[in-house]
């Protein structure tokens, strides 16, 4: 298996990870989950208790094109906040999601596609152009995000992700972020839930669970 490419620019000191890991148990009040006596034990681990329309956003991609609430219509999306300079949750996670999606894209052969967001939260250094550098390292065709702190937190303060810029000299700081993976579904609910660490293969039993709980077969 090949190793998994990852910018110069995530050279940073495992201290500083550290750092972020703790400030994501700390920061982020993770929503109720679903508590009906009938649902299977993986089902209420990642359902929310009342899926809930996410509020109107406006941020831009990795070609500079408006991403809001209208992209998250008709299409499942697995959504997950973080920026390239991190120094190793990010692309840990994202290099599970890309492993995710090469099984996802063949058994998600519904109506409703699927799609992969990756939000970034550091406006600062992470320009589209940058966004766009960074995920082509992964396989899978990740839509990459961002805009100003006060559009961010239109989209991520509602669905329970939190974020604060840390301690660091010049650009070469952390930002202390949630480690959620968040699943919309094709209404452009927030729909379920899968908390840190992610591994593929739950991420792809956990969806397949969901579709079945939301109507679809496959």
């Amino acid at each position: 298996m090949e190793s998994v490419k990852t910018p110069h620019r995530l050279a940073v000191s495992i201290t500083l990870a550290a750092s972020v890991l703790i400030a994501t148990v700390l920061l982020i009040p993770y929503p109720e989950k679903a508590q009906s006596e009938n649902l299977p034990e993986n089902i209420k681990e990642l359902l929310v208790k009342a899926p809930v329309p996410v509020e109107p956003f406006e941020l831009v991609d990795q070609e500079k094109k408006p991403f809001n609430t209208a992209r998250l219509k008709g299409v499942w999306t697995l959504m997950f906040f973080g920026y390239t300079h991190c120094p190793d949750v990010c692309p840990t996670t994202l290099t599970e999601l890309d492993n995710a999606a090469s099984r996802l894209n063949k058994i998600n052969s519904g109506n409703n596609k699927l799609q992969y967001v990756f939000v970034s939260i550091d406006p600062q250094r992470d320009t589209p152009e940058l966004l766009g550098d960074y995920v082509s390292y992964f396989g899978a065709k990740f839509i990459a995000v961002t805009g100003e702190h006060e559009q961010l937190k239109q989209l991520a303060n509602p669905l329970g992700i939190q974020y604060k810029i840390g301690i660091g000299f010049n650009k070469e700081y952390i930002v202390n972020h949630g480690s959620a993976m968040l699943l919309i579904d094709p209404e452009g609910r927030y729909y379920a839930r899968f908390k840190a660490p992610h591994y593929a293969e739950e991420i792809v039993a956990g969806f397949k669970s969901l579709k079945i709980h939301y109507g679809e077969s496959n």
